[in-house]
């Protein structure tokens, strides 16, 4: 038997360690009164022959200080043991992030990984289900193993992939689902952190444009844009019109490149755009001519020409004896352009003459020699501009005027009175009502007539109306002067200011204006006091108008 040196329980011989306290056995102590001195003890020694000798053995005493430190030692060592074998796999996921960079300058790419061989070598092997995975999952739990477990509750993400420079800052962020420990005997510790993106190689860039042709077509406002690429670093469709429709000569249109084709582009060739947006300016587009400005002389001179050709050859074709074209004098145009875009006939140019034509005629001793005039016109429509110095016109297509009027001789044979009709007007003054006035629902108009080259009477023939039924005959096609109004008084003032109304068939609200018109049999009311606008009066009769007006303010009239 032995007995323990700390508290002295009796232990088997062989024991190495006390039953009750832990402690080590070093020897068997013999409890013999306290002594500073060891005395020796005998044994009998037999040998081999039998005979016996004495051996003498001396009983150390062990302090119980030191048998104390060494009892405390090896609890602490136990205690050591213990934790080591219980503890929970502790794993720092910092430790196992792994960030890549690959690319161009400007145009790398990255991806952030966990590496999850590693920690299946260190970690594999150590993790265990909980007990409470164990019995909330039962025979299910052997389906995965507990690092596939941990996998499914970790993931880590970059907060930029994609377009990278060298120097760029890129962060990572750990997505842990707070449950993991629950199921897994496990501890993870992880913070999220950062790296400095670098190794991209350097890239070139080339103008993505130098091979783009960008073409316009249609009639404005109406053009439309369209591209070719011809380049091999891109595709056609890569390229995207910012706006390429409804256009005018003169408007912007932007070309770009579709940003996700670029990262490919500097895969594959190594360079990427300069730059991935061009503007253009449109330009080539017919439009439809709006001011008289717009029309060149040459066009101008090509469809004169046409017309002169159209009455000449009529003329050839239709005059019969006592007929005769003497002359044919361009007084010039009514530019007539649509009120509403894509009404139809966008605009139309009438070219007006007037026709000197020889009529003679005789029977017995009657006879007629007479030079008459005829007021006609040859239109052409939608004519176009490109914005450079050319007008398109087809003066192949024309039209001339439908309405005729009769010149009598008033000779008669006794079957029969000559008479000749005319396709046309008498009167500048009809050729406009039929033309302009006629049209003012519709149409805007711009007069350009030079009127220096029409004979007084021609405003109104005397065959139909006599100058006596005007205030101031001539007031729609030659300037006047204030000498004109002398003697005028306010009444006269009044009806010759709104005499240039009437002609164009201004209706009036001034009752005695309006019953002082329609007594007049040239007057003919069309056109409401409040729907008549300025603008349809030439620029002649507006002079006039202001004239009159500056007359009646002189003379106290107003």
């Amino acid at each position: 038997m032995s007995f323990c040196g700390k508290c002295g329980t009796e232990n088997d011989a062989n024991a190495k360690f006390c039953k009750k306290c832990g402690a080590p056995l070093i020897a068997a102590v013999v409890d013999e009164p306290a002594s500073s001195q060891s005395s020796p003890i005998n044994d009998v020694v037999m040998d081999g022959a039998g005979t016996s000798s004495a051996v003498t053995k001396t009983a150390t005493r062990i302090s119980p200080k030191i048998i104390g430190i060494i009892c405390a030692v090896v609890v602490v060592v136990v205690a050591i043991m213990f934790f080591v074998i219980n503890a929970k796999p502790k794993i720092n996921l910092n430790d196992y992030v792994k960030i890549e960079t690959e690319g161009y300058d400007g145009y790398g790419s990255a991806q952030v990984n966990i590496d999850w061989d590693a920690i299946n070598t260190k970690y594999g092997s150590k993790l265990e289900f909980s007990d409470n995975a164990k019995s909330e999952y039962g025979d299910f739990i052997s389906l995965m193993t507990p690092l596939e477990a941990v996998k499914g509750c970790v993931s880590v993400t970059l907060d930029n992939t994609s377009y990278l420079s060298n120097g760029d800052e890129l962060t990572y962020t750990w997505n842990v689902d707070e449950t993991l420990t629950d199921y897994v005997d496990c501890e993870v510790s992880f913070k999220d952190g950062g790296t400095k993106v670098s190794g991209l190689t350097e890239i070139e860039t080339f103008d993505a444009f130098a091979n783009l042709s960008v073409s316009f077509s249609g009639i404005a406002p109406y053009g439309t844009a369209e591209y070719d690429y011809s380049g091999s670093e891109l595709d056609s469709y890569d390229f995207y019109f910012e706006n390429n429709s409804d256009l005018s000569n003169g408007d912007k249109v932007v070309v770009k490149i579709d940003e996700s084709c670029i990262e490919e582009c500097a895969q594959e060739y190594g360079k990427a755009p300069e730059t991935l947006e061009k503007e253009y300016t449109v330009e080539g587009l017919n439009s439809y001519i709006t001011k008289s400005s717009e029309i060149t002389d040459e066009a101008i001179s090509n469809m004169k020409s046409q017309a002169e050709d159209v009455y000449y050859s009529y003329a050839a074709k239709y005059f019969g004896e006592g007929e005769e074209v003497k002359g044919l004098t361009y007084l010039g145009n009514y530019l007539l352009t649509c009120k509403t875009d894509g009404y139809g006939i966008n605009n139309r140019l009438f070219l007006v003459y007037k026709v000197d034509i020889h009529n003679s005629y005789s029977y017995g001793t009657k006879s007629y020699d007479k030079i008459n005039n005829v007021y006609w016109y040859v239109a052409f429509s939608d004519l176009m501009t490109d914005g450079n110095e050319s007008v398109t016109v087809d003066i192949s297509y024309y039209e001339t005027p439908y309405d005729s009027f009769e010149i009598d001789s008033n000779i008669s044979s006794g079957w029969y009175t000559q008479s000749w009709y005319y396709y046309g007007y008498e009167s500048l003054d009809d050729l406009y009502k039929a033309v302009v006035t006629s049209n003012l629902d519709t149409y805007n108009h711009e007069d350009n007539i030079d009127e220096s080259a029409v004979p007084a009477e021609g405003s109104k023939t005397s065959a139909s109306t006599d100058d006596a039924d005007y205030i101031l005959p001539n007031s729609s096609t030659e300037l006047i002067s204030e000498a004109d109004l002398e003697g005028f008084d306010a009444e006269q003032c009044k009806i010759a200011r709104n005499e240039i109304y009437a002609r164009h068939g201004r209706k009036f609200k001034d009752e005695e204006l309006q019953a002082y018109f329609d007594s007049k049999d040239w007057y003919e009311g069309t056109i409401e006091a409040d729907d008549f606008e300025e603008s349809m009066l030439s620029d002649i009769e507006i002079k006039n108008k202001d004239v009159i007006v500056s007359y009646e303010e002189e003379n106290g009239f107003r």
